[in-house]
């Protein structure tokens, strides 16, 4: 216990001078400035399964003037040993979103105002001051990354709903990731060249390698979440309400079974129109919300780890299924991603000074695009089931599984979890999701 204690003192007094001295250098904004005084604190609140997000409180004093002024900040790190971080692909991961704010988001920027557009990259995410990858000899003896942002909470952005979303934070969420998506589109008529070095920056995220299991930690969760379901309409027959929807649960089964990793595989395949570079896990609990009189008004995306070059509908698929109640999605999903595509257009037409007539985006107008996400809106439905759970279960539950993740994933603890956490509550949301996505016509592709 004592040596924990001062290792992780040790990280904490790194933090505070090092990386404080870091993002002090770094940044033209803090330029003839001096420390004054350095608050670092760990909410519980803010800890994540494979990441700790310290708060870090600067008051910087002007050498000029004596003015003095306070910086919140926030501090990502990755958790846990090498062999946690191995199985769990942190390496991967965090080294990721380390390249979305050192270089995708500054790169973004640049051709943004190359081609005179008021748009910035960086204005959809809060303000990145450090991101560095490396070994740190004073911090530990392992690869890590650190990534320093603004904490933007003062400025009144915070989460929004756990679970369901109402129209306006749906519409705020499509709108600002086709702007984001649309990037990659204008860079690809542009300058095809420039987006190709930014995609190979990104060290593939796939679900097999080879042939084999690549991420071990999803290919057991996705396993879990087929076989919850299954478990689930074997026992409440009348669930699968349609002969389509009972063959489609039917394929499922028999064609994957145990190996839902080679159909998860299927949704990365590339697309020389269509792919992007994605945020990867766009979900409402990756989203900041602003909001004046209770309604949202302005998000900011975060934590960008799982991005990868790939389908646009594996961000939207995924938000779509995780954050729409079963009724909402009968009402109004066809408008969310008419909305989606009009944001697109509207973007990329701002971008390149264009009127959607322009032949260059014919490939992009709305039927082509719905052709092309009914390819792909299956995978947001897959990884929904496995999110469903851990965000409808009680906060014991979650916390339950979420030790058993950290400690070991191959446990009879993490499996019951999985199987049963939330009750038949989860079961019912998480089968509504695949009848909508059968009766769609997206399991089709299986």
């Amino acid at each position: 216990m004592q040596v924990k204690f001062c290792m992780m003192e040790t990280k904490v007094n790194y933090i505070k001078t090092e990386i404080v001295n870091r993002v002090i250098s770094n940044n033209d904004c803090f330029r003839d400035v001096e420390v004054v005084s350095c608050e670092l604190s760990t909410p519980k609140h803010l800890d994540g399964f494979m990441s700790a997000i310290h708060e870090l409180s600067l008051v910087l004093r002007n050498k000029s003037d004596g003015q003095q002024t306070k910086i919140p900040l926030l501090v990502k790190v990755m958790k846990g040993d090498a062999l946690f971080r191995k199985q769990n692909l942190g390496h991967v991961l965090f080294p990721n979103e380390i390249n979305i704010y050192a270089n995708v988001l500054p790169y973004y920027d640049r051709f943004l105002a190359g081609e005179g557009s008021p748009l910035r990259a960086t204005q959809w995410c809060p303000r990145a001051y450090l991101s560095s990858t490396g070994i740190f000899p004073g911090y530990s003896e392992i690869f890590e990354t650190f990534l320093v942002m603004e904490n933007v909470a003062p400025r009144g952005f915070r989460t929004g709903p756990r679970l369901d979303l109402d129209e306006a934070h749906l519409t705020l969420m499509a709108e600002v990731v086709a702007q984001y998506h649309a990037c990659s589109y204008a860079l690809r008529i542009r300058n095809p060249a420039a987006l190709d070095q930014l995609v190979e920056n990104i060290i593939p995220l796939n679900f097999l390698q080879n042939g084999k299991i690549f991420f071990e930690s999803y290919d057991i969760v996705f396993r879990l979440a087929a076989e919850r379901l299954f478990a689930y309409v074997d026992a409440f027959p009348h669930e699968l309400d349609s002969e389509q929807f009972k063959q489609h649960v039917n394929i499922l089964r028999t064609k994957y079974g145990p190996n839902q990793s080679q159909l998860m595989q299927k949704f990365l395949e590339r697309d020389p129109l269509y792919s992007v570079i994605l945020h990867g896990d766009y979900n409402r609990n990756n989203v900041l919300f602003r909001y004046e009189n209770d309604v949202p008004v302005e998000i900011l995306m975060i934590d960008f780890q799982e991005n990868r070059y790939g389908s646009p509908a594996l961000d939207l698929s995924f938000f779509m299924y995780m954050n729409m109640t079963p009724e909402l999605r009968e009402e109004f999903w066809d408008e969310l991603l008419r909305r989606y595509h009009k944001k697109l257009m509207h973007t990329l037409c701002e971008i390149l000074q264009c009127s959607e007539d322009d032949p260059r985006l014919e490939s992009y107008r709305e039927p082509n695009f719905r052709q092309h996400f009914a390819r792909f809106a299956l995978y947001g439905a897959m990884v929904a089931l496995n999110f469903i759970p851990t965000m409808m279960c009680s906060e014991e539950e979650c916390k339950e599984i979420s030790t058993y993740f950290e400690q070991d994933i191959h446990c009879e603890g993490f499996r019951r979890c999985s199987l049963s956490i939330g009750g038949n509550a989860v079961n019912r949301r998480i089968t509504a999701v695949m009848r909508h996505a059968s009766k769609m016509g997206y399991m089709d592709m299986m």
